[in-house]
């Protein structure tokens, strides 16, 4: 029988900190003899910085690696010895800081190294309480519970919502809800059926994004539901669109803290190994080094959302490194957190002063890691979007999807295989804004939008290329197939009923599809798209018009 998830990443923490175990008990011996040798020869007493920098080392990591006792022993230790290890880099009098040692070790410090290896029988057992295996994949169909007493509003929501792409669930009451729907990526629930708050299903909200139905307004009844975890209260949940715009903000938050680009830096392996696994082990991608001469091409490369980095790496300081990075204007916004043992808020304070943005102290726990690094990329990623994206629907700004436009265009020249590009537009919709005004206009494109994001692949590039206008780029997809998803996509998004106050109304979009390899550059194929979706609104809107190869003037139309 195959092993869980949790029980693989339990055994390769187990071997990790067996590695450790063995590299510490010979460390160990090297330094007893180190200090040793220090205390009887004035010229061997440089070993004594060598000896600082393996406690500072044990004091941050060895607590990570489930050896609590030995780091804090070893903390205890480094801060005995950094006098005389501070003398030594200074280039005091050997024959003085000898004494001073002699002293030291005489006073109980010899015994207290001796028995640090006993430490390392005193370990924790490896948790993995912090591992939730279920990967984010944005790909798969979302799971939507319902809770709704009402059957006929929850089979319209049901409805509405499948033309979104989600799969929901439905139940009429909460204890109905069993352990095989772990599944579930969201809840939508009535708040009369929260009024129980004793019921023992109610904590499985908690791990969950929720939205209520309720048409309660008051300040009591709306705090109630927040404390237990709601996180939106809608009023009229049969507005589909409305309705299926909330489900999308709250899945992409969801999804986005989940997922994120990780660098860390930090001169001790067997930490910067616990490190990697335990952040792989979370889904976000992860790139170690234990070398900080790397670091600029390791950037270049990799362009993560955060830095992790230790404060000292033996020749290298931390904060020189930040303050080297901020050189760079690309760099200038990179969220660097630092990692060290330090204690001393002061030199914490110095250490940001020079370039960081956080400070954590080691060791550091699995789950405060994970959290940790999960809402640095996922705030990261959000001040990204600010420059990057629409705000309105999220999709690339027009800049930015003309450029990916050229990168698949670049693409197809160089592997020869087949791409679309297509043109978007809203059929009259200088009528829905003139007719129930522009924020209905904006909940009509938002709609769209989501529609569009839900439906298509998380290769398709999807880009709002001005008011009511979006291009879409289809990559590795025949013109027949782009044809076929597109004249689904009209279809379905004609069938949403949107509220425009004391009133329904439906709105329809029309496409122009050109084949992007049939031109010679990403710009003629949209222009060719445009000028296809010109002539899909002269001819009868609400359809997908094909364009010429080669720029030939007869249209296809579907």
């Amino acid at each position: 029988m195959p092993q869980s998830p949790s029980s693989e990443v339990r055994k390769k923490l187990e071997t990790l900190r067996s590695r450790f175990r063995d590299k510490t008990i010979r460390e160990l011996e090297e330094l007893v003899s180190s200090i040793s040798s220090a205390s009887r020869h004035s010229e061997s007493i440089g070993k004594l910085v060598g000896a600082y920098q393996l406690f500072h080392r044990l004091a941050g990591s060895a607590g990570t690696l489930g050896f609590t006792q030995l780091g804090e022993q070893a903390r205890k230790l480094e801060i005995a010895i950094k006098p005389l290890a501070d003398q030594v880099t200074a280039g005091d009098n050997s024959e003085r800081i000898r004494i001073q040692l002699q002293q030291l070790l005489a006073a109980g410090y010899e015994d207290d190294i001796a028995g640090l290896g006993d430490l390392l029988g005193a370990a924790e057992p490896v948790s993995t309480g912090w591992h939730q295996y279920r990967p984010a994949d944005a790909g798969n169909r979302s799971v939507l519970m319902l809770m709704e007493p009402d059957k006929e509003l929850a089979g319209l929501i049901s409805q509405g919502l499948a033309l979104y792409g989600h799969r929901v669930r439905t139940l009429s009451a909460g204890p109905q809800w069993t352990d095989s729907m772990d599944d579930v990526d969201l809840i939508m629930v009535r708040d009369t059926l929260l009024q129980d708050e004793e019921a023992d299903w109610l904590p499985r909200l908690s791990s969950l994004p929720v939205i209520c139905f309720s048409e309660a307004h008051d300040f009591a009844t709306r705090y109630r539901l927040a404390g237990l975890g709601v996180d939106a209260c809608l009023e009229e949940p049969q507005d589909i669109p409305a309705l299926a715009d909330r489900v999308e903000q709250l899945l992409a938050e969801g999804l986005a803290t989940l997922t994120g680009r990780v660098m860390i830096v930090d001169d001790d392996r067997e930490l910067l190994e616990h490190y990697r696994l335990v952040l792989t082990s979370g889904g976000l991608q992860v790139r170690t080094l234990d070398d900080p001469a790397g670091l600029l091409s390791e950037l270049a490369e990799f362009r993560p959302d955060i830095l992790l980095m230790d404060v000292q790496m033996g020749r290298y300081e931390g904060p020189a490194l930040a303050r080297m990075l901020r050189f760079q204007a690309e760099w200038l916004s990179l969220p660097i957190i630092f990692f060290s043992s330090e204690e001393d808020r002061d030199l914490q304070l110095d250490v940001l002063a020079r370039g960081g943005d956080d400070f954590v102290t080691k060791p550091v726990s699995d789950e405060f890691l994970l959290r940790t690094s999960r809402i640095r990329c996922y705030r990261a990623r959000q001040l990204g979007k600010l420059v990057s994206l629409d705000s309105l629907t999220g999709l690339l700004k027009h800049a930015l999807a003309k450029t990916e436009l050229s990168r698949e265009f670049a693409r197809c020249t160089r592997t020869g295989h087949d791409s679309v590009v297509a043109m978007l537009d809203l059929d009259n919709f200088k009528q829905v804004n003139d007719t129930y005004g522009h924020g209905t206009g904006d909940m009509v494109i938002k709609a769209l939008s989501n529609l569009l994001r839900h439906r298509l692949r998380d290769t398709d590039i999807i880009g709002r290329y001005g008011g009511e206008e979006f291009v879409i780029v289809l990559p590795e997809c025949s013109l027949g197939k782009a044809v076929e998803v597109l004249e689904t996509l009209c279809q379905d998004f004609s069938r949403l009923v949107f509220n425009g106050g004391s009133e329904e109304f439906s709105v329809s979009f029309s496409a122009g599809v050109a084949a992007l390899n049939a031109y010679e550059s990403g710009e003629q194929a949209i222009e060719a798209a445009d000028r296809a979706l010109f002539e899909r609104k002269r001819s009868g809107r609400n359809g997908v018009s094909v364009a010429p190869e080669g720029g030939c003037d007869r249209l296809t139309e579907n």
